[in-house]
């Protein structure tokens, strides 16, 4: 039986202002690296459908529509199905720190290429496409590196805040890269490359930033213990978790419960494909990691995020810096969502979040099939079906994103640690294949046959609900190690609380009297000294 003790477990930052707990700090330091690094991946996985607006990019690449359009959305995703398996090897045995590295390396490297397109008659759309590729690789490392990281390193009081908020970094992105391409394609001359080159080559400076901080963060402690280094485990969490303090109560049990769950999975090999794959528990855990993807990818949002120009222009909104603006407003709107969810999610269970939203998306994508209709079938005249659109897009969005938190932090935080790197290769496969078939076939789907194609989604949305409904398992209130229970009560690789807790209280009684029988045999001598 699970017990929530440890949440009541005292801890060097439970009465510290922030600016007096120097390890946390440094902790929200190593953290700042993933949430610039999910900023940019928001920044550049908006950026081609925004670019859309651009005459002058169009001109450079090439005019890409249909097949071609989709394409330059999808290689991405293709390149990243590819690299999968060689980030699961390194993030296993060379560490995470080189994923996140890796990340910053072709960020810089494929935006540079991504600028120079359409250069001194060299093919456009060829040299966007490379560019986009190499940033494909490193997408994919960062996504299944900084989701483990995430989880791994935080301090245990705020784990379940600061994974949920990871995703509401990618949407800050968004907001920026709305309002940046808004200022450049909308008032930068419309025949000018610069509209599109100034937006696109302001991701250097973040990969720039990624490459030089990522220096200074160490290897999370559980990837540390599990490779044989238990003193620098244990001293990250003295500095980071316990303020540097040895004999924190939270820290030993945190460390207590770490080795006890990392030492049970090596006996049991559990990192290991055969044994994953015979135990139902992994199974359940691995059908939910496949699941998640399709919550994102398979609900229709991948329309409005990457092609909500084609959107609007089905509707009548055609001009560059009202489509533009409006997407700016929207992204700012959802990341206000977003953090309404991180907050939610401290009383809300995961579960619940997902099924108080899902009927709302399908509600919403009734109406922009029947809005899209009525614009279709009334004639340009008819603007109520313009503003029934855009307002649906944003109510769609907004619900959307109340539910992105738990959708990208639930598959790490499900995963024990030694299949959490093969979990996470699975998360991965499915989402970029997702990723890649949305992103090629919405474009071709919404110029054959138009607003009809919401209809598409309109089953799988449902589908997903049930699915949700039955194997989605809650894991608020659990530490990373507690959720094993959630799955199996307590199987041969899992952790139980009640075995650690009771050695924690006992370490602390011992030190506690040890302390105590110091003092009174010093106040023993002293009285002896004096009656002397």
């Amino acid at each position: 039986m699970i017990t929530p003790d440890w949440q009541n477990i005292p801890n060097a930052s439970d009465h510290l202002n922030w600016y007096e707990n120097k390890g946390k700090l440094k902790l929200n330091f190593f953290l700042s690296i993933v949430a610039i690094g999910m900023l940019l991946n928001g920044y550049d996985g908006s950026l081609i459908s925004g670019l859309q607006a651009s005459d002058a990019w169009q001109a450079d690449v090439g005019y890409p529509n249909g097949v071609k359009l989709g394409l330059l959305n999808a290689c991405g995703s293709f390149s990243g199905v590819a690299v999968g398996p060689i980030i699961t090897y390194i993030d296993e045995v060379w560490g995470r720190r080189w994923g996140i590295r890796f990340y910053g390396y072709t960020i810089l490297i494929g935006s540079v290429i991504g600028c120079i397109a359409g250069v001194s008659g060299a093919n456009g759309y060829a040299l966007f496409c490379v560019g986009r590729v190499i940033i494909g690789f490193g997408l994919t490392s960062f996504l299944m590196t900084s989701l483990i990281v995430v989880q791994e390193i935080s301090h245990p009081r705020s784990r379940s805040t600061v994974a949920h908020s990871w995703n509401s970094w990618y949407i800050l992105g968004l907001f920026i890269e709305g309002w940046v391409i808004f200022g450049c394609v909308g008032y930068i001359s419309s025949t000018s490359s610069w509209s599109w080159r100034i937006p696109y080559i302001i991701q250097v400076a973040f990969a720039i930033y990624i490459l030089i901080a990522v220096q200074f963060v160490p290897e999370t402690p559980r990837w540390l213990f599990a490779n044989g280094r238990e003193d620098e485990a244990f001293d990250f969490m003295v500095e980071y978790h316990g303020n540097g303090n040895r004999e924190d109560p939270l820290v030993l049990f945190e460390f207590e419960e770490m080795k006890a769950a990392i030492v049970k999975e090596r006996e049991a090999k559990a990192e290991k494909w055969k044994t994953i794959l015979k135990d139902r528990s992994n199974l359940h855990r691995l059908g939910l990691a496949c699941l998640m993807p399709c919550l994102f990818n398979m609900s229709g949002a991948s329309i409005l995020y990457n092609y909500y120009t084609i959107v609007f222009d089905q509707v009548g909104i055609t001009d560059a810096t009202s489509q533009t603006g409006i997407a700016a407003g929207l992204n700012g709107f959802t990341w206000f969502c977003q953090i309404a969810a991180v907050w939610s999610g401290k009383f809300v269970g995961r579960r619940k979040i997902v099924l108080w939203t899902w009927p709302f998306l399908l509600f919403c994508l009734v109406g922009l099939c029947a809005s899209g209709g009525v614009y279709a079938n009334t004639g340009e005249t008819n603007t109520s079906a313009g503003i029934a659109t855009v307002s649906l897009v944003w109510i769609f969005q907004g619900f959307f994103n109340f539910a992105c938190p738990v959708i990208y932090s639930y598959a790490s935080e499900i995963q024990t640690f030694s299949m959490r790197s093969k979990g996470m290769l699975v998360w991965n496969t499915v989402y970029q294949l997702q990723t890649a078939y949305v992103s090629w076939v919405d474009a071709i789907a919404l110029e054959a046959i138009g607003y009809k194609y919401y209809a598409v989604y309109m089953p799988l949305v449902i589908i997903e609900f049930v699915l949700v409904y039955f194997f989605m398992v809650e894991t608020k209130g659990y530490t990373l190690e507690e959720i094993a229970l959630a799955f199996d009560g307590g199987s041969k690789i899992s952790l139980a609380n009640t075995d650690i807790l009771p050695s924690v209280e006992h370490n602390q009684r011992t030190a506690s009297e040890e302390e105590e029988s110091g003092s009174r045999e010093g106040d023993h001598k002293n009285v002896a000294e004096a009656h002397k």
